[in-house]
């Protein structure tokens, strides 16, 4: 990525830098009433809300998942617990792990959501900060993604 070299002015840093941390709705209205006024504050806040909107997919997405480990977990389970009430049948030791295995996944959901929360705030904030340093910021692999949409 070759940096330009940009002068925001003290007002566009503030934009942008508001537009990183509050999220979509904020970044929705900087760009609604900067897009024509400043391409840094328009590129910022259209970056924010594609990152805002990419964590909401990869959440939603987490969660699906998680659930259908659940309920598909409780399914297998009761299923489970029908195999390994007979004590003549070879599969009941692998029932009872995979229920083992499947009542952990509600304990596994904090250790996935905060860690992952944890890095969107992390982001959010060195966004935040380099932007309201005037520095053109591109979030990784996305921030590209959002400045050649913008190039067309």
């Amino acid at each position: 990525m070759i940096e330009q070299t940009i002068n925001p002015t003290s007002d566009e840093r503030i934009l942008a830098a508001i537009s990183h941390f509050f999220g979509f709705l904020v970044a929705l209205i900087v760009w609604a009433t900067q897009k024509d006024k400043s391409r840094f504050v328009r590129f910022q806040s259209i970056q924010a809300m594609a990152f805002d909107l990419m964590i909401t997919i990869i959440i939603f997405l987490t969660i699906g998942c998680m659930l259908v480990m659940i309920f598909g977990g409780v399914a297998l389970g009761i299923g489970g617990i029908a195999l390994t009430s007979n004590q003549d049948n070879p599969t009941a030791e692998p029932a009872g792990v995979f229920i083992a295995l499947m009542s952990a996944v509600p304990i596994l959901i904090p250790c996935i959501i905060f860690p992952l929360m944890a890095i969107i705030f992390v982001a959010r904030l060195i966004a935040t900060i380099q932007t309201f340093q005037g520095k053109d910021f591109h979030y990784p692999w996305l921030g590209t993604l959002v400045e050649r949409s913008l190039a067309h």
